[in-house]
């Protein structure tokens, strides 16, 4: 086939020429009232698009067909989850199915989502399709594709004066186009399909609904209940602030409610039959596409969705709770001081009036907000005990492997939450519109009970996360949409979506004769895709970006492979392999003299510590601000120092030594502008080789401000000691407040009973200097965030650029990164 083309038109037409994808079908719906314009649904054949899922060449190796249990230790004590098919539930529906069958967990969501970009106001209601089988660290992936456009629900709009009449016949519709989209997944579900797996193999596969990712909502609407009801359990609104979780809201007892309904009154005659069953707290729909499909149970496959249900409920609720506790402008000076980081917003105008803000700006103010609010004037410690343990909550929830240990964390901080809550309504700070509130009439919250039956259940909450569907939106319907011309976009979206399937499977049937046989492609390829190079095959077909990864380009180094490159290398790693550092190649500036380095950063003793340094040599331990060994009158072997202002730190995940974090700055300034003092970003330092971070916790390692990143440039005619071949740092060090032991005994260094959180307080000498000393860059672990201890009321002579170097106590804040939140509470 001759695939060149001169013209657009001749393109398309090659285009269409190539192997199909899952076909793309329409039909006209109709209803049973009058809508203001006929509606068209778009769709696919759910089995095609499960199939095209299961029978991909990437997927060989990241997609799993039996469910297994792991476990802690051998003696299998503590039960670890972590994929859909490591929880119990996917157990229980394998031993319904045959022997020797296969279960293949469907995964949908849907959304309304705006078409910005388009006039008119124009909405798209997509559903989307994934299997559960398919490990998450691959589904979540946006290169992979992993969700699929199953189909462009319609959006009617009826002619109906009333609001309520007319929310019924939308949610009946949605549920009607479900229930006829989602039906061949029905049907095997009841009676099984031999479908084909990566390698070829035949399965007996059963299509059972596991996971439906979807915000609060419309999970409601999913679940067929009213507004102030959960759709989980059978709690209503008066019972959201219970402490503890309700009886499930299963199949079997919404539709027994259904029947008994029916028994009573005509569905179809909507009035009577809507006001009754208000009654039943249910919302008026009265086919639910759930209710004949085998093994799909709503109280199981509407999953805990970390965006909505958490972050949303946190910004929504626990800030606003803050704002009303401290003030707005306190809070909003409180937040405009703290030292800004790299990667991460800054909030210079506070939190108090933020518009529009997203998911990311959600966590990047709940990273702070403990610190920020601890010790306030009005903040009693029952209060700040409340929201410490809701925090503590979401933050354990967030990991992507938790076992019965981490779940009992969880449960204990529920509870204690629960236990101090009446803090917050006592504080006043719980307002609506005419003033306080004095209940908990929140349907988030009661969500919360459920998340750690249902990781139990279906695994870690992170997999079902709208993140990854909100993402999908953008490629599979905004995108498309952009490029259409206004005028029925639906089936424009759907062509493009075609075309570029066909587009996608040429290019990897082209790759995988270009790189050969694919039969190498095996899982440990694919799940070490963050830490190895790409494969071939691979490379060549996704869409995302490569992941940096300096352990690769340190190893390269040390190899050989770059002969030309100065030394000591830019790109290197710690002894024991556990974080990377890379700098730039040119040093910033000329180099200086000991004493002008010493002048230009504000750090007097930097020839004392070099020198002391030097003189301990290598054997010796290292300490930070202990006593420095009597000095000798040797001439040093060198004069001038070449200075960096940061470096880059890539580290490895708690959960997963083998996956790679992404890299952070970590800055060293000299004074310049609103840094008065520098700007030198907190990091832990490890001084004890017999501890290794992220196991070890803070045991062996000690807390300080990095100052001075820089390597020693030997004098002309002399040999530099060996200490000084390699990147060295000035740190100032930070100690650790005693406070009472939590098991009893002697007080030391542990968290603040309250916030759980460590305080600092700025390390000096007798004579008020700051300790500080020089040790190898690659002794540092981790980039921290230190927050001043404000107090009850704020300094306000603060700023962004001097509250580390200015205040003298401070909070290790352990939710700076899930990472560090998980490393320090364990």
């Amino acid at each position: 086939m001759n695939l060149s083309f001169k013209t657009a038109k001749e393109l398309r037409s090659r285009i269409e020429s190539l192997t199909k994808g899952p076909l793309w079908k329409s039909t006209t719906w109709k209803t049973p009232y009058p809508t203001k314009k006929p509606l068209t649904l778009y769709y696919r054949d759910p089995i095609e698009c499960l199939q095209s899922l299961m029978s991909n060449p990437l997927l060989k190796g990241s997609i799993d067909f039996t469910p297994f249990k792991l476990w802690k230790t051998a003696e299998r004590v503590v039960r670890v989850y972590n994929e859909w098919l490591s929880g119990d539930a996917a157990w229980k529906i394998q031993d319904q199915l045959p022997e020797g069958a296969t279960v293949l967990g469907a995964v949908v969501s849907s959304d309304k989502t705006q078409l910005s970009t388009m006039t008119g106001n124009r909405q798209a209601h997509p559903l989307l399709i994934t299997s559960a089988n398919i490990r998450m660290n691959c589904r979540m992936k946006a290169s992979f594709h992993a969700f699929l456009l199953l189909a462009l629900v319609p959006i009617p709009k009826f002619i109906e004066r009333d609001v309520e009449i007319r929310g019924v016949l939308e949610s009946r519709t949605f549920h009607a186009v479900l229930d006829f989209v989602l039906g061949p997944l029905k049907k095997v579900a009841e009676i099984g399909l031999m479908m084909s797996d990566p390698l070829g193999w035949r399965r007996f596969c059963f299509t059972p609904l596991v996971a439906y990712i979807l915000d609060t909502p419309e999970s409601a609407m999913v679940a067929g209940v009213a507004g102030k009801t959960s759709s989980v359990t059978t709690a209503s609104y008066k019972n959201f602030g219970d402490a503890y979780r309700h009886p499930p809201r299963t199949r079997d007892y919404t539709v027994q409610q259904l029947h008994q309904l029916e028994r009573h009154t005509d569905p179809w005659d909507l009035g009577p039959y809507v006001k009754k069953a208000k009654l039943l707290r249910l919302n008026g729909v009265h086919r639910p596409f759930w209710h004949d499909w085998p093994m799909a149970e709503p109280s199981l496959f509407l999953t805990p969705e970390i965006l909505h249900h958490w972050f949303k409920f946190a910004y929504d609720h626990i800030v606003k709770w803050c704002i009303a506790a401290l003030g707005a402008a306190e809070i909003d000076f409180r937040f405009s001081v703290l030292r800004p980081h790299t990667g991460m917003r800054h909030f210079r105008e506070g939190i108090s009036k933020a518009k529009q803000v997203t998911g990311r700006e959600h966590r990047d103010i709940l990273r702070y907000l403990i610190p920020v609010i601890a010790e306030a004037k009005v903040v009693t410690k029952a209060f700040i005990t409340a929201l410490t343990s809701i925090m503590n909550f979401f933050y354990y929830g967030q990991a992507p492997e938790l076992n019965d240990d981490v779940l009992d964390q969880m449960d204990h901080a529920l509870a204690t939450f629960h236990r101090c809550k009446s803090a917050i309504l006592k504080a006043g700070v719980r307002k609506g519109k005419n003033g306080p509130i004095n209940n908990w009439h929140i349907p988030k919250l009661e969500f919360l009970q459920s998340v750690v039956p249902a990781i139990r259940a279906n695994g870690v909450p992170l997999q079902w996360t709208a993140d990854v569907t909100e993402h999908a939106h953008i490629t599979e319907v905004k995108d498309p949409a952009s490029n259409s011309n206004n005028q029925g976009y639906e089936a424009q979206i759907c062509r493009h979506l075609d075309r570029r399937d066909k587009c996608h499977l040429f290019n990897l049937a082209t790759s995988m004769e270009t790189t050969g046989n694919t039969e190498d492609l095996d899982g440990d390829d694919l799940d070490a895709a963050d830490h190895q190079e790409p494969h071939p095959l691979l490379a060549g077909l996704s869409s995302g970006r490569t992941a940096v990864n300096y352990f690769t380009y340190s190893a390269s180094l040390r190899d050989g492979e770059y002969p030309n490159a100065p030394t000591p290398f830019r790109t290197f790693t710690s002894e024991n392999k556990v974080t990377a550092f890379h700098l730039n190649r040119d040093h910033v500036g000329h180099r200086v003299t000991i004493e002008d380095a010493s002048t230009r950063f504000c750090v007097p003793d930097l020839k004392d510590a070099l020198l002391a340094f030097i003189q301990r040599g290598p054997t010796s331990p290292l300490t930070i601000g202990g006593r420095r060994p009597k000095l000798d009158d040797t001439q040093p072997a060198f004069t001038y120092l070449q200075l960096w202002h940061s470096v880059r730190i890539q580290t490895r995940s708690y959960h997963d030594s083998q996956q790679l974090l992404e890299p952070e700055t970590v800055k060293a300034e000299p004074p310049k502008g609103v840094w008065k003092s520098g700007r030198g970003d907190p990091v832990l330092v490890n001084i004890d080789d017999d501890y290794h971070w992220p196991r070890s916790g803070l045991a062996g390692h000690a807390i300080c401000q990095l100052k001075i990143i820089f390597c020693v440039v030997p004098r002309s005619g002399f040999v530099a000691p060996a200490e000084t071949d390699q990147f060295l740092a000035y740190v100032q060090r930070f100690d650790i407040v005693s406070q009472p032991n939590p098991e009893g005994g002697a007080n030391g260094p542990f968290p603040e009973s309250s916030t759980g959180m460590f305080q600092l307080k700025r390390s000096r000498r007798a004579d008020g200097s700051v300790r500080g000393d020089i040790v190898p860059l690659h002794r540092v672990r981790a980039r921290l965030e230190l927050t001043p201890r404000f107090g009850k009321v704020a300094n306000k002579k603060l700023t962004s650029g001097t509250s580390l170097d200015y205040c003298e106590d401070f909070w290790l804040d352990k939710w700076f990164t899930k990472e560090l939140f998980w490393t320090l509470s364990h």
